[in-house]
């Protein structure tokens, strides 16, 4: 399902996941993507104002394991030697969807297991949705903001309504995008 996503989407996807888990989140939300996709012109939100919505610890592993003394940059960097990847690369990452459960959607790759709520399901599915509408064979990071915005209650849309976000404007500008892509 990752690869239906353009490689900057899935570094998205990625780096969202990884912000969840290490805000010791269980679960990937729209949080989270907001997150993500802050840097992105059609939003101009700063990501540590959203990290601070978001109630997120930069790192919270990193502080827990500085208690006992444990340096988290130097076991990473001593984990990528070792294996000669990235964590943070998307190919070593799989979304998918349980054939016994088939609302339940799971984002695995090196060491972080999370599972999509509903609001992150959702927004997954309706950027693949806006890709197939757009014609595109891959789904792009304007359609995650799509996906991000199909839901006038989540807590990316409350996000950018307390950030004064023009809505109207960030809209207007996914549709120019959809048209000219």
């Amino acid at each position: 399902m990752l690869a239906r996503f353009s490689p900057s989407a899935r570094d998205t996807i990625v780096r969202a996941a990884r912000f969840a888990a290490g805000s010791g989140q269980e679960t990937l939300g729209t949080g989270p993507l907001l997150w993500a996709l802050a840097g992105d012109p059609l939003l101009g939100l700063d990501p540590d104002a959203v990290r601070e919505e978001l109630g997120a610890s930069p790192d919270r592993d990193r502080e827990l394991l500085a208690t006992l003394g444990i340096d988290l940059d130097e076991v990473r960097r001593r984990a990528a030697r070792a294996t000669s990847a990235r964590p943070d690369d998307p190919a070593l990452w799989r979304l998918g969807r349980s054939p016994v459960l088939p609302l339940r959607v799971t984002l695995t790759g090196p060491a972080v297991r999370i599972r999509l709520d509903e609001g992150g399901r959702k927004a997954v599915e309706v950027a693949l949705w806006s890709a197939r509408r757009g014609r595109r064979p891959l789904a792009e990071p304007g359609d995650l903001i799509w996906g991000l915005l199909a839901d006038g209650s989540s807590t990316a849309v409350r996000i950018l309504t307390r950030r004064d976000a023009d809505l109207c404007r960030i809209w207007t500008g996914l549709r120019h995008w959809q048209q000219a892509a």
